[in-house]
């Protein structure tokens, strides 16, 4: 089955749960976003108390991708502070991996995230593939729209930060910022799936009002939007399974900037619809 599209959920409606889906880190405290219930893929935060570590030197069979939303990690002497991305290869050698004052981080999991003590099996780990950006917040935004299958850009008070771009698969990873009081007038559709989660600031769309925490899993072939933005906004996006492009359709409906929440989601997650959160909570 894979995942199913969800579009979309305040983040900060889940409770925290002890360690993470798969069993591991026990010592952290997870929201498990999304999951694929065929390959254990998954999405999810990841809440790591001051002093966490995990001992030892290791590696996971799984790729992890990361974005620390709050704190920081140290990943093999290499620091993550907010906004620090990273996209760590299965077989990745880990000799150290700790949050020394603490962290929520959101992370992405290719497959189960079972760890291994010692040195991968040859041939598992690929350091093409390796992404280390500890300072990705200070990192300049750039023109790349159109490598993203995207007509518009700067000019229209978007500005994208590239953080990752697949050599093989040509999956993309980046951060989008927008202006406040942007509306758009198209629908978009793309052949791969769409995951975004809302960093900070308010974004309008069919499916009511996001704000920052909120989360959406869009497979290919869905069309949505338009979108406005009522608030200054970051995006962080990624697709899977090949690179983002876009089919862009005028929408005949005007735009709603008071479209209630009426979210797309699957039955177990239904219950969210009529759930109240509090804005208070940053994730």
């Amino acid at each position: 089955m894979g995942r199913p599209h969800i579009e979309f959920f305040q983040t900060q409606m889940l409770p925290w749960q002890t360690g993470l889906y798969a069993g591991n880190r026990t010592e952290a405290e997870s929201k498990t976003l999304s999951v694929d219930d065929e390959s254990g893929a998954a999405s999810l935060l990841i809440r790591y108390p001051a002093g966490w570590s995990q001992g030892g030197t290791g590696h996971l069979k799984a790729d992890e991708e990361l974005f620390v939303l709050d704190g920081a990690l140290e990943v093999n002497g290499q620091h993550y502070g907010e906004h620090g991305y990273g996209h760590f290869p299965a077989g990745y050698a880990r000799q150290s991996f700790e949050a020394p004052g603490g962290a929520v981080v959101l992370t992405f999991f290719s497959a189960v995230p079972e760890y291994v003590d010692g040195a991968a099996p040859e041939g598992l780990y690929d350091a093409k593939r390796l992404v280390e950006r500890g300072d990705a917040k200070n990192e300049p935004y750039d023109d790349q729209f159109a490598r993203l299958g995207s007509k518009r850009g700067p000019k229209d008070g978007r500005n994208l930060k590239l953080l990752r771009e697949d050599p093989y698969s040509r999956e993309h990873t980046w951060l989008l910022r927008a202006d406040a009081k942007r509306k758009g007038g198209v629908i978009e559709t793309h052949p791969t799936v769409e995951e975004m989660f809302l960093v900070f600031g308010e974004n309008v769309g069919p499916y009511g009002p996001m704000k920052t925490g909120a989360y959406f899993w869009s497979p290919g072939g869905i069309e949505h939007g338009p979108f406005g933005l009522k608030a200054e906004s970051l995006h962080f996006f990624r697709t899977i399974d090949g690179p983002l492009s876009t089919d862009f359709q005028d929408s005949e409906a005007p735009f709603d900037w008071e479209s209630p929440f009426r979210p797309a989601l699957p039955s177990e997650l239904a219950h969210l619809a009529n759930q109240e959160w509090s804005e208070s909570e940053k994730f």
